[in-house]
């Protein structure tokens, strides 16, 4: 909503997956104005990126904690328009749904099963703002990758405060040293311009 919203604050304090639950419930109405606000470059970079390596507009994309839809909107906007939403906020998927044409559909799921579809279901998944410490453990990179076929992508993001814990860096290189995945790219820039943040966005096409 303005600057004073406290929930982005709040987003880089949390202390379980169940608080993540709750701030995104509460945080759905005012969501899109607060981060609109706020400068947030992450979902474009991310679809830019993803378009360098999928030349197919109509391959099936799994957008996933897509929230209110901004990461939607910036993948449509980068020309893809086979695009599922997946998050665990029920009220953040209302939001989403009010962008018409962005979403093939939308599903709520659950903390206990986050990843509801069969594996080589989607060309390409992406996870904008969403593998971050407090929020998504750094193993979700490589439950991510095994719900890929041979080829497909994965594109992700790292914020500046996720950097910090050093074991998302290493399960990246973990999973390209023992050849699950090929790094196609990794390039630092703007997250939330202005909070200063910045985040890493990452290329991986599964072996």
């Amino acid at each position: 909503m303005t600057e004073d919203d406290p929930h982005l604050k709040q987003a880089y304090r949390l202390g379980s997956q169940q608080d993540t639950k709750r701030l995104y419930a509460d945080w759905a109405d005012s969501y899109d104005d607060t981060m609109q606000s706020h400068d947030y470059r992450t979902p474009v970079r991310c679809a830019e990126a993803l378009k360098k390596y999928l030349t197919d507009r109509m391959a099936p994309i799994c957008d996933i904690g897509c929230g209110t839809g901004i990461s939607g909107l910036a993948l449509y906007d980068a020309g893809f328009r086979v695009i599922d939403g997946t998050d665990i906020s029920a009220e953040m998927l209302v939001r989403a749904g009010s962008h018409k044409d962005v979403y093939r559909q939308l599903r709520e799921v659950s903390l206990e099963e986050p990843f509801d579809f069969a594996a080589g279901e989607y060309a390409a998944i992406t996870a904008m703002g969403v593998i971050a410490d407090k929020h998504a453990p750094p193993e979700t990179i490589s439950e991510l990758l095994n719900r890929l076929d041979h080829g497909g992508l994965l594109v992700f993001s790292l914020n500046n405060h996720t950097l910090e814990n050093p074991d998302y860096l290493a399960e990246c290189r973990k999973v390209v040293e023992r050849g699950d995945a090929e790094l196609l790219e990794e390039e630092m820039g703007q997250h939330i311009v202005k909070l200063g943040m910045t985040s890493k966005i990452m290329v991986m096409r599964k072996r």
